[in-house]
């Protein structure tokens, strides 16, 4: 699953660089630095989520996913504030197209995943 969610990510910022890289090349780094952010926040959420042990008991599964999401959020927060007073010049546009493309993929990616049960 954290495999999907990442290949999601990199597929869509892949296509946004595509597309601005033809429409409008000097865009492309903003979106680019959002989209990196999008991949580190989520790629660390999924990591904490599905790179654990399935033996855990629901209220300790519940409690590792708004960990995950909290520290999630917390990374990008601090990324996104580091970008801007680190980097002169960035588009706020194609920042934030960059960031939410690239966590809408995510999401879609785990949404999307289909789990078999077992039977019982």
């Amino acid at each position: 699953m954290l495999r999907r969610v990442l290949v999601a990510q990199c597929g869509v910022t892949a296509l946004v660089a595509l597309a601005l890289w033809f429409v409008s090349p000097d865009l492309l780094r903003s979106a680019l630095v959002g989209a990196g952010i999008s991949v580190v926040g989520n790629g660390y959420a999924a990591w904490r989520v599905f790179v654990g042990s399935r033996k855990e008991v629901d209220s300790v599964e519940v409690f590792s996913l708004y960990r995950a999401e909290f520290g999630k959020l917390v990374i990008i927060g601090v990324l996104c504030g580091c970008a801007f007073v680190a980097i002169d010049g960035l588009n706020f546009a194609a920042f934030l197209g960059g960031l939410v493309s690239g966590t809408l993929a995510s999401v879609v990616a785990a949404a999307t995943h289909t789990v078999e049960l077992p039977k019982q």
